[in-house]
């Protein structure tokens, strides 16, 4: 009988510590908050790096979708559009040990603008840029991987710019 009630008053506690854990953890999935929907077609590429448009553009848009509060969608059901051109794309060594290159750097520079579907006038048109360095010796290894990285930073940086705006 004894055991029983100290097996008892065990459960008892063990349960009111994970409600007291857990009572203040609430998770709700949400498509877009704000109700607004975005589409991001494929950036224009103006420079001579070969399939850079694709990994920015999908870089910004899984941003986008990490993120949760717009919707993306195609350019017909879409609030807003946003759109852009990659202007200039620098891949170039930053520190040299003997006759190896150790460190090198992307540079990538992008003129975007964000569109009213509804009235179809331009709400806003900024020039971006993000620097990402790789090295063999880092995290980031490999140029495609410093692409994907400035992308992620790009789309993060418009992010807050269109939060701004739909929030405001």
């Amino acid at each position: 009988m004894h055991k029983k009630v100290i097996r008892q008053k065990g459960w008892l506690i063990f349960f009111s510590l994970l409600m007291i854990l857990l009572g203040g953890c609430s998770y709700q999935w949400l498509a877009s908050p704000s109700g607004t929907k975005i589409a991001i077609p494929l950036f224009i590429n103006e420079t001579f790096q070969y399939g850079l448009e694709e990994t920015l553009t999908k870089s910004i848009r899984e941003e986008f979708i990490l993120d949760g509060r717009l919707e993306i969608t195609e350019k017909e059901e879409a609030d807003l559009i946003l759109q852009g051109k990659i202007t200039h794309y620098f891949n170039e060594p930053l520190s040299e040990v003997a006759i190896a290159v150790e460190e090198y750097r992307v540079r990538m520079d992008i003129l975007v603008s964000l569109i009213s579907v509804k009235d179809g006038k331009t709400i806003w048109e900024k020039n971006l840029g993000e620097i990402t360095s790789y090295s063999s010796m880092e995290m980031i290894q490999t140029e495609d991987e410093a692409v994907r990285e400035s992308g992620k930073k790009i789309g993060q940086k418009l992010i807050e710019l269109i939060d701004s705006i739909v929030e405001g």
